[in-house]
């Protein structure tokens, strides 16, 4: 049996037979023009006719938008996030295995595939697809949730996706409980519970940090939370600087690399009282709490003449 390579990623979130054998091994064997057919993910006894067709790579963007429902939240997709599939899709100048996409109201609307499509899109690849028109709105629903088995969206995306959930259960009038929630994911409610905490909590800014939003994990997340809760401030501040940390940009595994940032972002004690250096010479010292922001200079009494003195009073004096 031939190995598969990266590039042949399964789409097949519901191993349903067509005709002698499974949706992924017959996609193995589409080609560009071929029409296959497959059942509905929403509903097995409707069949949904497919055509195969290759996107050149400059029209990715303009011609295709990802499911407004899609739980992989685009933003987040870096090179590192699709490392696995973009080599081969370099070499290959294509996606071997074909995304999904409905055809909505002149719109090419990318059911699964958004990790191909983003590849494509960075190896400067064309991106074959499978299009129909005979999805509906339950097809692309079932498929944002069950087109991601090959690498789980993150616990922070997933967060997202139960809020919205939950806020579905609201507008039916139930309470939206973290046991709903779990009882409609097929998870459990701590699962659920951890997810939308991390979400709610933890600013994008933050997860754009890690290598990939997956290196963001349970333990991780509550970590921050709890350094957002114990000291907004100061954990702003440490995101706001951790860029410029030596380890941020050494050449260190993505998991070392991300065990790093969540301990610089969640160790407070020796950061609470530190300064910055703004101004420093044999006379003169310039410096201000990274916490506080209160400045504070240090004047040699050697350089200090009353006319100095006097100027800088007036300077200080303007400040009142």
């Amino acid at each position: 049996m031939v190995k598969k390579r990266k590039n042949d990623t399964s789409i097949d979130p519901f191993a349903s037979p067509v005709e002698a054998g499974s949706l992924d091994a017959l996609l193995e064997k589409v080609n560009v023009g071929d029409v296959i057919t497959m059942p509905s993910p929403s509903d097995s006894s409707r069949v949904i006719r497919l055509k195969c067709v290759v996107i050149p790579h400059d029209l990715i963007e303009a011609s295709t938008t990802v499911y407004g429902k899609n739980r992989r939240v685009q933003a987040l997709l870096n090179e590192k996030a699709v490392s696995d599939i973009l080599p081969a899709i370099k070499a290959d100048g294509r996606n071997l295995h074909p995304a999904l996409c409905w055809i909505k109201e002149d719109q090419c609307l990318v059911l699964a595939g958004t990790r191909r499509r983003k590849a494509c899109l960075m190896a400067g690849a064309d991106y074959v697809v499978l299009q129909s028109t005979d999805f509906t709105e339950a097809d692309a629903e079932a498929l944002a949730v069950s087109s991601d088995q090959y690498i789980a969206p993150s616990l922070w995306e997933l967060g997202q996706a139960y809020c919205a959930t939950r806020d579905a259960l609201i507008e039916q009038g139930k309470k939206g409980s973290y046991r709903e929630i779990a009882a409609i994911e097929g998870v459990s409610h701590t699962a659920v519970a951890d997810s939308i905490k991390a979400y709610e909590a933890i600013p994008q800014q933050v997860l754009e940090l890690y290598p990939t939003a997956n290196h963001l994990g349970r333990e991780a997340a509550k970590k921050l939370i709890a350094a957002i809760q114990e000291d907004k401030e100061m954990f702003d501040l440490l995101v706001n600087e951790v860029k410029s940390q030596s380890f941020f940009n050494e050449d260190l595994s993505d998991d070392k690399k991300a065990v790093l940032i969540t301990k610089y972002l969640t160790t407070f004690d020796e950061k609470a009282t530190r300064t910055e250096m703004l101004v420093s010479s044999d006379f003169v010292k310039l410096q201000r709490n990274l916490k506080s922001g209160d400045v504070t200079i240090k004047i040699d009494n050697r350089v200090m003449t009353d006319k100095r003195l006097e100027q800088l009073q007036r300077l200080l004096a303007g400040y009142n």
